[in-house]
This record gives C-alpha cells, structure tokens and sequence, in this order.
C-alpha cells in the first residue's frame, strides 16, 4: 500500500524516504490495522485457551536467561528469556521519543514464553503504529544530504522486528561505499535455537524453530 511491495522495496532511501502517505491512504491503513487486530485476538485467543496447546507450549525448548546471555540473545528471543534488551532503549542515539516504548518480558525462556512475548510485541505494535500515523509530521520526503565522509567507518544499531540489527559502512578516500555489511538478528539468534533443542524430542524441533521465527538468508548477511 505504501511502495507497492511486501517487503517495503525503495521505503527507505538515503536523505528519507521514497515514498509519502496520504490522508486516504493514512485511513486504508487504519482500517486494515482495525481487521487484523480482530483476526489476531480470534486466532491468538484459540491458543490461549486450548489446553492441549499450552501443554505443549510450556516447558518446551527452554533457553535460560544466563544461557541467553552467553550466546548473545537479541530480540523477543532474549526477552522472553528474561532480558531486558532493546536497541530503542539500550542506545537510542536521537530516537528519545521512542524510549518510553514499553518492552515485552516474560521470562521463562520456553515455547510459550516466546510466543506470548510475540503476542504482547503486537499489541505493543499496534497501538505504535495507530500513534504514528495519526500524528503522520509534514515536510519532505527526502533531503540533500551531501557527499559521504572519505575513509569513514560507522555502525549503526537498529531495533528490527527480530531483534537488533547492525550496518557496517565504510567509504573510500572518494566517499564512495567500499564495504556495507548487515548482521540480521537471525545470526546472533540461531545458536539459541540450536541450544533449546538440547535434550528435546524431535517433534519439538517444528515448535521450537517457529517460537524463534529466524531467517535463514539473515544467518549468512
């Protein structure tokens, strides 16, 4: 609805963004925020309630807090392990407004720890997004930014929806891109998986991979 892709192709773009929202789209996406909150309280709710699911849910696929810690957990992974860790909070760097932004905890570490941390995250989001874009600011879509630095290095940290997410940039004596590197939170991520699984059944394997919910291209970015 905003840039014609699922994957939102060409939103971000160096001095902004490359595309705007309008009044009727501001209203389209509010109403469809309205249907899939419905349909996420029907479907979630059926989780909640259905004892045989929370059977399975509890105790599953454990990942201790001190075990999140020593692997370098990011993301409602880590949350729902009982840290207290979000780049929006963490390090803000400029984005103070968001600091207030409250941060799913469970703490338990299993199956149904991460997917209920994942329930509160949608609320959480849902409610952020109404805020945002009810309050949509004017101005431009993009700004002149300038030449790029020669010979710079910087690293950026991001709060994705996994999880913290790094670029690396760095530019020649031209200012020209010589390297840009992303680290998804999947990197860090998949070792938690790999140690959830530890003393588990093999039918949990399926349980345990969706409650981490990792990329497979992000391990290799």
């Amino acid at each position: 609805m905003l840039c014609g892709s699922r994957f939102g192709r060409g939103m971000i773009r160096p001095g902004g963004v490359g595309f705007d929202v309008d009044t009727a789209r501001i209203d389209a996406l509010l109403h469809q925020l309205d249907l899939a909150e419905k349909d996420a309280h029907v479907a979630i709710n059926l989780l909640w309630d259905t004892p045989s699911v929370m059977a399975r849910f509890e105790g599953t696929g454990p990942l201790s807090r001190q075990a999140a810690i020593d692997l370098g957990i990011v993301g409602p992974a880590a949350r729902a392990s009982g840290l207290q860790r979000d780049i929006r909070q963490d390090q803000p760097c400029g984005l103070f407004r968001f600091v207030h932004l409250p941060m799913a905890v469970v703490g338990t570490g299993a199956v149904f720890a991460r997917a209920y941390t994942r329930w509160m995250e949608i609320l959480h989001s849902l409610r952020f997004v109404r805020e945002q874009l009810r309050a949509m600011p004017a101005g431009v879509r993009q700004v002149p930014y300038g030449p790029l630095a020669p010979a710079g290095f910087v690293v950026t940290l991001n709060e994705g929806w996994r999880g913290e997410v790094c670029h690396v940039a760095i530019t020649d004596e031209e200012g020209r891109f010589s390297r840009y590197k992303i680290v998804d939170a999947s990197f860090r991520n998949w070792s938690g998986l790999a140690y959830a699984l530890r003393g588990q059944q093999i039918s949990d394997f399926p349980l345990c991979n969706k409650s981490f919910n990792l990329s497979y291209c992000g391990f290799d970015l």
